[in-house]
């Protein structure tokens, strides 16, 4: 957890893109129309970061996920991934893993190649190295970001309280980000986005920041198998 007051370094405020991203149905006064700006403000940031995109879901919009995952480990389809049968009612209920949040930001980070990795196929003579495996230690990497971008809304709500992970808890990233609406989860379990692909790590945010939050994705899968 991190705490206004453990947090050293100052970020400056981005003043002059205070409104990017406002809805036209965003009423002109009260808390919706400062919890609109601040989630404007802080996608920004975000962007500005390095994440591709970002989105904001409850962390009871996942009702579904508990008895998907309750099912999965009963089939033994996690094999020799324990860890997945642990802690169970954290997995499969993100309200249940931190009851004080009300928020969940979930951040793309991408890792598309600049080649094709498919062409490692059929050379003999070299070894093939997944594409995400063949740099930095994304886990560092994204976690750093997650970082800046929740000093950032801590400098704007004090009072507030984050948590940041990257497949580093008992947190199913994959539903979560489709409810944020990054995408969907394809017939090859990863997310897919429409503007993304599903070239991306996942990182979130939790918060007790109640900020507005993004449709689901429309999953657009077509008939491949």
């Amino acid at each position: 957890m991190v705490c206004q007051d453990q947090i050293a370094a100052r970020v400056p405020l981005d003043s002059g893109r205070s409104g990017v991203g406002l809805s036209a149905a965003c009423p002109l006064r009260g808390p919706g129309f400062l919890t609109a700006e601040l989630k404007a403000r802080l996608v920004d940031f975000a962007l500005k970061e390095g994440f591709s995109k970002a989105g904001i879901c409850h962390p009871w919009d996942v009702p579904q996920i508990a008895e998907r995952l309750k099912t999965y480990v009963a089939k033994g389809r996690h094999g020799q991934m324990r860890w997945m049968a642990e802690r169970m009612n954290w997995r499969g209920d993100p309200a249940e893993l931190w009851p004080e949040a009300k928020s969940v930001i979930m951040l793309a980070e991408p890792y598309t190649p600049d080649h094709d990795p498919m062409q490692v196929v059929g050379m003999p003579d070299r070894g093939a190295i997944s594409v995400y495996a063949q740099n930095r230690d994304y886990h560092d990497i994204v976690k750093k970001r997650l970082k800046r971008v929740g000093r950032w809304l801590l400098e704007q709500e004090p009072k507030a309280q984050i948590k940041v992970f990257v497949d580093t808890a008992p947190v199913m990233e994959k539903p979560l980000a489709a409810a944020a609406g990054l995408g969907w989860q394809g017939k090859h379990t990863n997310l897919v986005g429409r503007d993304l692909g599903s070239w991306f790590f996942l990182g979130s945010i939790f918060t007790t920041v109640e900020l507005p939050t993004d449709e689901r994705a429309t999953e657009t899968c077509g008939s491949c198998t």
